[in-house]
């Protein structure tokens, strides 16, 4: 039902059950190889794109997202994950070998990846399917079980995935298990996983990561963010107010990474914002719309509320605004808004929005917009956009941001091989890379002496002058 939770909640009890089976689970799948593990996802992915048309609707039906977004970003971005970790899991989880001293010939050294047992994960509600499953895909290769406590607001999904997982009958019973409820729940898991991914706010993330350190257990978090776009007076400007468009609007505005303020330099200003104007009147828009919709609606009432105050706050504050009617309130659908000259006292260009809004402001000059993006609490991701593309990268790296993109954005998330992580208030840790999927073990070093089986390493006891000496000695030709 749009607006509402689900009331449904895990007796600490019935929680308590399912992380014992989930070890259980994790026992056994374990002792699989990497290479059945990888076949296995494999065929669980085989299936699940075969049922996309089911799955696409029960995102758009939960959420209300068009089903271009519940097909290209949720549905294709998982399979990119898929694919990516499937052809790098024997890189990344082998045994490593590592370089020695030459002193230590007679020795063998590598690296061995150990799954870590149970994985939590607390997942939001505007990337139902994506981020649950592209966590447990590297959980899974990983050798781990996953228990997923999904939104709230976001249940039946994560019910689907669940169910997807059991009748695919090629997985231990019980080795992805979904936990319903709200904050207690999420506590509860956090509370009794080996490691917690954590995805949504700034106080829900502090309180995942003061239970992780308190059980002295990793915890990696994906906070807020405040995307800066910086436009410069050279930028490809047909190329900027597209990005602009679907930055700020895909998913209706609900995404961490989507663009909130942008920062043109003055010479471009006013072309910019009558183009993006032009373009703001050709979005199309409907709750859980289909192929030919742009946006949806939004998902909590609230939002409305929240941005309502914003967009009141900016008038009241000299800005011009475009849009941002409520068009259906009980349906929440809200028309896209747009802040003209933007200042950077208002709320719009402090808080995050989290919905269909943009806000632009004039610059005298790029250094200033840096100065200005970097002015957040927050630093998930940045864009700049200009001609000149090692100027571009050169004012790309004084962002403050864990992902910046050079005329583009959003598509980093889909190089699976670049981390994915914020900074500041936005987070702790990162996804996909390499890391992304060996956070998922503990790296244990193992050392294993192959010969001279009874002899004693020269520097064991006993101590002398002349050995120390000798190891001295040793030492510098190593």
């Amino acid at each position: 039902m749009i607006g509402k939770p689900s009331a449904a909640e895990d007796a600490p009890q019935a929680i308590e059950e399912k992380f014992r089976l989930a070890r259980l689970a994790q026992a056994q799948w374990r002792r699989t190889s990497l290479s059945q593990r990888v076949a296995a996802l494999r065929g669980l992915w085989s299936e699940i794109d075969a049922a996309r048309d089911e799955l696409a609707e029960v995102i758009r039906e939960e959420t209300g997202k068009t089903l271009t977004d519940a097909w290209g970003v949720e549905i294709d971005g998982a399979a990119l994950l898929v694919k990516h970790y499937a052809r790098s899991a024997h890189r990344l989880l082998q045994e490593q070998a590592v370089p020695k001293p030459w002193l230590l010939i007679n020795k063998r050294a590598y690296i061995r990846y150990v799954p870590r047992g149970v994985v939590g994960l607390i997942t939001p509600w505007n990337m139902p399917f994506l981020i649950p499953f592209g966590d447990a895909v590297c959980a899974l290769l990983a050798g781990n079980a996953v228990v997923l406590k999904p939104s709230e607001w976001a249940t039946r999904t994560a019910l689907y995935l669940e169910d997807r997982v059991r009748r695919s009958g090629i997985f231990p019973a019980e080795l992805l298990q979904v936990v319903q409820g709200g904050p207690k729940a999420g506590a509860a898991v956090a509370d009794r996983s080996d490691m917690v991914l954590f995805t949504g706010s700034l106080a829900g993330g502090k309180d995942v990561a003061q239970r992780a350190a308190a059980r002295m257990i990793p915890a990696v978090l994906e906070l807020g963010g405040k995307h800066p776009m910086i436009v410069a007076r050279d930028a490809p400007l047909v190329r900027a107010v597209q990005a602009a468009l679907w930055g700020a609007y895909a998913n209706c505005g609900q995404m961490c990474v989507g663009v909130q303020r942008i920062y043109v330099e003055r010479p471009a200003y006013e072309p910019f914002c009558e183009a993006l104007a032009e373009q703001l009147k050709t979005l199309r828009q409907a709750a859980g719309g289909g192929f030919d919709t742009d946006i949806g609606r939004l998902m909590l009432p609230e939002q409305l509320e929240r941005i309502a105050r914003q967009l009141e706050d900016a008038r009241a504050r000299g800005a011009r605004v475009l849009g941002g009617a409520e068009v259906d309130r009980e349906n929440l659908v809200l028309a896209p808004a747009l802040i003209l000259d933007a200042k950077p006292e208002m709320q719009v260009m402090r808080e995050e929005a989290f919905g269909p809004v943009a806000a632009v402001m004039p610059v005298a000059r790029v250094e200033e917009a840096v100065a200005l993006a970097n002015d957040s609490p927050y630093g998930l991701a940045a864009s700049v956009w200009t001609r000149d593309l090692r100027r571009g990268e050169e004012i790309a790296a004084a962002l403050e941001a864990g992902t910046v993109g050079v005329n583009d954005l959003g598509t980093p998330y889909a190089v699976c091989g670049l981390p994915f992580g914020g900074i500041k208030a936005s987070g702790l840790g990162a996804r996909h890379g390499d890391e992304g999927l060996r956070m998922f073990c503990w790296p244990q070093s193992v050392l294993v002496h192959e010969w001279s089986a009874d002899g004693p390493d020269p520097w064991w006891f006993p101590y002398s002058r002349a050995k120390a000496n000798f190891m001295r000695w040793l030492a510098r030709l190593s």
